[in-house]
């Protein structure tokens, strides 16, 4: 394989290669914008990185003037280092953060940040943002944040200064006609993950939605990879073919919901949607590890209990490991659950969770037995009004005026 064109940097990547053979093309254009501040936004998220503190450092020559008694450390992005210093009173009241954002080996007045403090969840926290130079005229920020040293929740955080990238790459390409966008914080390398929203609804499936860097994908119908050089993200056809990825489902109200067959916990064979006609359904993917979903339990057997005479189900699926049977069952007696269960033990691999897409539990959805359509998600299934919805639905379905049905009396 040769290349007729060079990979331009923090720009258009004209990735004109073609197969020797074949004088085919094989890969693709990539444009590549620079993005100085709020990708985190853009990528769904950060990870954050450790940044261990010390007496002495190989970073910082000079510390700012005036400011003794503090500790230095590494900010590091890649292949990148930038040296910060910090000074902090012994009750952790007040903190000065410096970093040598142009790695001249020392600090410099114009180069502290704005470090404050915040209270977050019962916690004190200082927090921050700086702007470190990265070559070729380009500047990015980083997001600093330290929990107080004396919180002793926080006691194997004493000498640590947690930091993210906030910085990184936009790009847009095009496969066999379709436009997409992805966006990377700091530099894509292998195994980078990228998201890509198929569908255009604004949401992104961590099964359908997520390709990574060095890993063959196929979402239109032809095999690509991309591939981190020293000149950038490259974007080519496959030497591996791999199956188009379906697009993630549509569960929205509205849409219809999809079909399955399972068994109960109770060896009840389930049908769904058909096996709930003429009545509504509530799916209810939870587990007995999930404070949320317990925190939901009492709002469900409300409604369960008020409407379930009129028209109401609820079918849970466990999203319990293998070997967790009979504690599931436990539970559901202890809580005095009575409608059917659905459990696999195979915790996230969960096969009703696998093809609905299931990210994150509480999952719930509202769908309508006769139709199939899905009538309700999470936004309006949750909390102490479930049970006033769920008669407001049912009336409607029975075409009755809202003071016409009542709740079933216990």
């Amino acid at each position: 394989m040769f290349c007729k064109s060079t990979l331009v940097r923090y720009g258009v990547l004209f990735c004109l290669c073609s197969d020797p053979a074949t004088g085919v093309s094989t890969a693709q254009e990539l444009t590549e914008t620079f993005v100085s501040k709020g990708i985190t936004v853009r990528v769904g998220g950060y990870s954050p990185i450790r940044a261990e503190m010390s007496d002495e450092s190989d970073l910082i020559e000079e510390p700012p003037a005036d400011a003794d008694g503090g500790r230095f450390g590494a900010l590091q992005i890649s292949e990148s280092l930038w040296g910060f210093y910090l000074v902090e009173s012994e009750d952790g009241a007040m903190q000065e953060l410096w970093v040598d954002s142009n790695q001249d080996r020392k600090v410099t007045v114009d180069e502290k940040i704005e470090w404050s403090p915040q209270e977050r969840g019962g916690l004190t926290m200082y927090s921050g943002s700086a702007e470190v130079d990265l070559g070729g005229e380009k500047r990015g920020t980083l997001n600093l944040y330290r929990f107080d040293p004396n919180d002793p929740r926080r006691k194997q955080l004493a000498s640590t200064l947690l930091y993210y990238s906030d910085f990184g790459y936009q790009y847009d390409f095009k496969l066999d006609g379709k436009e997409f966008s992805t966006a990377v914080s700091g530099s894509p390398a292998e195994g980078t993950r990228l998201r890509v929203d198929r569908d255009g609804n604004g949401r992104f499936s961590s099964r359908f939605e997520t390709l990574s860097v060095g890993t063959p994908f196929n979402i239109t119908g032809s095999s690509w990879v991309f591939e981190s050089t020293e000149l950038g993200l490259r974007l080519s056809r496959s030497d591996t073919p791999v199956e188009q990825l379906p697009l993630p489902p549509d569960l929205r109200p509205g849409k219809k919901a999809l079909e399955f067959t399972a068994t109960t916990m109770t060896g009840k064979e389930i049908q769904f949607p058909g096996a709930f006609r003429g009545r509504v359904v509530m799916l209810d993917f939870w587990a007995t590890w999930c404070g949320p979903c317990i925190g939901e339990i009492p709002h469900m057997k409300e409604a369960y209990a008020n409407w379930h005479e009129q028209g109401f189900d609820i079918l849970g699926i466990s999203f319990d490991q293998e070997g967790a049977g009979e504690r599931v069952t436990k539970f559901l007696e202890e809580k005095e659950i009575v409608w059917e269960q659905i459990f696999e033990g195979k915790g996230w691999q969960t096969s009703l969770g696998m093809q609905h897409d299931v990210s994150g539990i509480p999952f719930v959805l509202l769908v309508d037995g006769d139709t199939g359509e899905i009538l309700a998600d999470a936004s309006s299934l949750r909390g102490d009004g479930l049970s006033a919805y769920v008669g407001e639905v049912l009336k409607k379905k029975a075409g009755k005026p809202s003071d016409d049905a009542k709740p079933q009396d216990r």
